[in-house]
């Protein structure tokens, strides 16, 4: 589809799409090659094992997959306490604790080795092993006190907070927080 701002291109496949720059031009043609390549792969493996197979073995893991991923990241920056830092605000520490250490219950999160109760330490020791974390995140509670951020809220209450509270941060000031109505 061929979305426009106006009359002008926003066509996500298209180089001159207003959003990329000139530079850009020739990566937007590799990622659109790749993108029908991988479609074309998955459209001969359709073809060679049928369809259902292809839609066990690959559709419904990589649907999965990208389900937790985009729900774990959008819980474990977005919610109504969340600040957001902006010019003079805003420095390394203080994007980095912009995120929430959020349990997602006994199995999940060591299925996901503690990225979602972690998270604080992943965004300040992005190079640790994740093997570490938890210990480390003891630590972190004790040093940042009231600054570290975690929520025990149950993960679908705190997503329908979120989609439903979390649409806009103000156009002014350099400390603002999600919003739902002006």
């Amino acid at each position: 589809a061929c979305y426009t701002f106006g009359a002008k291109n926003a066509n996500h496949f298209s180089p001159t799409a207003v959003f990329f720059q000139k530079d850009e031009y020739w990566l937007v043609i590799q990622s659109n090659v790749a993108f029908f390549a991988a479609l074309a792969l998955v459209a001969f493996a359709c073809y060679t094992f049928g369809a259902m197979n292809v839609l066990f073995y690959y559709g419904i893991p990589y649907l999965v997959v990208n389900h937790n991923l985009v729900l774990i990241t959008y819980l474990q920056h977005t919610d109504v306490f969340m600040p957001h830092f902006r010019g003079k605000e805003w420095n390394w520490l203080r994007g980095a604790l912009c995120t929430v250490d959020r349990p997602y219950g006994f199995f999940f999160d060591r299925l996901t080795h503690h990225i979602t109760d972690t998270h604080v330490c992943h965004h300040i020791f992005s190079k640790m092993p994740f093997y570490h974390a938890a210990e480390a995140t003891v630590h972190i509670k004790r040093v940042l006190g009231p600054y570290y951020m975690k929520d025990d809220t149950n993960v679908m209450l705190a997503l329908w907070r979120a989609y439903s509270c979390c649409l806009f941060v103000e156009d002014e000031g350099g400390i603002v927080f999600y919003k739902n109505i002006k």
